[in-house]
């Protein structure tokens, strides 16, 4: 068994791929995946945050890559199609449009629809199919399903990443499969998000050509995860990464079942290449010497799209139409300018430990907070809240930008609440 392999997002910027060439000496980048701005399928990022590319663009960059040796996914894999798929002229579209990038030479497609994923395996049998990180698999029994619906590659949601046993289960089940079993190092998410499923079809909808919400898309999932992360950060530790110095324990997995087929996802296909390279490099020396958020999709990073998570365009075409106030799209600006948070990263040395002994995040209630209420029951757990005393600090001649932030996010959360947001108040109202 080898190193274990690496999937990497792209912004389609050619000096990845050159940045790849000189640096994965040892072949571990397998593959990189995804899309166009917007396309009419849709996909698990809004159309705001990512570049403009042409499908010229796309053949082009999936042509080098097949020449790297690197298979190139492009990414269907929006939560809901909104029935387009359904739809007879709007079939007809979606089927001519999977038959274009067959015919650009695009051979793996992401998904998270059975009915995609059988419509392309019963059209397009050339075509090798991922199934996304929206369709939650989680278990092996769905697990089951997808692939006996002919899946090639199973994207495991966030809280199997720490789950070994698990993990070991899936491996040993598909060791003689053909199919891989990929997860995700460094998306940050919440652990057990309650968000993720509202999130996923909200950024699935902003991303589908002709939506309303392609150009002002207000993020209620996102500014309540942040505000939940920025105020107590032992959520940031909960959060279910893989450091680049514990890949070895997913070797020793694979190496253990004899499956080598164990995939780590690396994004973040919004960010710059400067980010992009900083992930590779650090994934591929298996260290990271500094802030563990500089390599993990972090929305203070450097973002491809140089208005970074809005259309501010945008937005200033709903202000000025009365639909949203002045107040509003600063607070929703500011929410953006995340405060210095670090976390070192070599302070985590033995962290996962814990949970390749005794993995019981499902059995568990997370108390993250700073002081939580209440007395602790059985059932509750600290071990993230006492690793981030260690590891996460916020400097002390900060602390009053980071409480601006919080209660500006406070603000912002009730704007949303209360309607405000979408139905500004006029002045002479107020």
């Amino acid at each position: 068994m080898g190193k274990i392999k690496l999937d990497v997002g792209t912004n389609f910027d050619p000096a990845l791929l050159d940045f790849i060439e000189k640096t994965d000496t040892r072949g571990q980048i397998v593959s990189m995946f995804g899309k166009l701005k917007t396309d009419i399928v849709g996909g698990g990022r809004a159309s705001v945050a990512l570049n403009e590319v042409s499908l010229d663009e796309v053949a082009r960059y999936n042509a080098r890559c097949r020449s790297m040796g690197i298979d190139f996914n492009y990414l269907l894999n929006t939560l809901t199609l909104q029935n387009r798929d359904i739809i007879p002229e709007d079939h007809r579209r979606l089927v001519e449009f999977i038959g274009t990038l067959s015919d650009m030479g695009i051979r793996w497609l992401t998904v998270c629809s059975p009915y995609l994923l059988q419509l392309v395996k019963r059209q397009f049998p050339h075509i090798k199919v991922t199934i996304g990180i929206y369709a939650f698999v989680g278990s092996l029994s769905k697990a089951k399903s997808w692939v006996e619906m002919g899946a090639d590659e199973l994207t495991l949601t966030e809280n199997c990443t720490r789950n070994f046993d698990l993990l070991e289960a899936m491996l040993q089940t598909y060791r003689d499969r053909n199919v891989k079993i990929r997860i995700i190092a460094n998306n940050g998410c919440l652990h057990d998000c309650p968000y993720a499923l509202n999130h996923a079809g909200a950024v699935s909808a902003s991303s589908l050509m002709g939506s309303r919400s392609q150009k002002n898309y207000f993020d209620f999932s996102l500014v309540n995860c942040y505000a939940r992360k920025v105020t107590h950060p032992a959520n940031m530790i909960a959060s279910d990464w893989i450091r680049p110095e514990d890949q070895h324990y997913y070797e020793a997995l694979c190496k253990r079942t004899g499956n080598d087929r164990l995939v780590l996802k690396l994004v973040e296909r919004t960010k710059s290449t400067a980010f992009l390279c900083r992930v590779v490099k650090a994934y591929i020396e298996e260290k990271y010497e500094g802030n563990l958020l500089d390599i993990m999709n972090w929305i203070g990073n450097d973002s491809a799209n140089s208005q970074k998570q809005f259309d501010v365009a945008g937005y200033v075409q709903s202000l000025r139409a009365g639909k949203i106030d002045m107040d509003t799209l600063i607070r929703y600006s500011a929410f953006f300018a995340l405060p210095d948070i670090y976390i070192d990263n070599q302070k985590l040395d033995g962290f996962l430990e814990h949970f390749i002994r005794d993995y019981q995040c499902d059995r568990k209630s997370c108390r993250l907070e700073s002081a939580p209420a209440g007395k602790p029951t059985k059932c509750d757990c600290t071990y993230c809240r006492e690793w981030a005393k260690k590891a996460v600090s916020i400097d002390n001649t900060k602390q009053k930008a980071y409480q601006k932030w919080i209660e500006n996010a406070r603000i912002l959360k009730d704007k949303f609440n209360t309607s405000e947001i979408f139905n500004p108040v006029k002045t002479e109202e107020r």
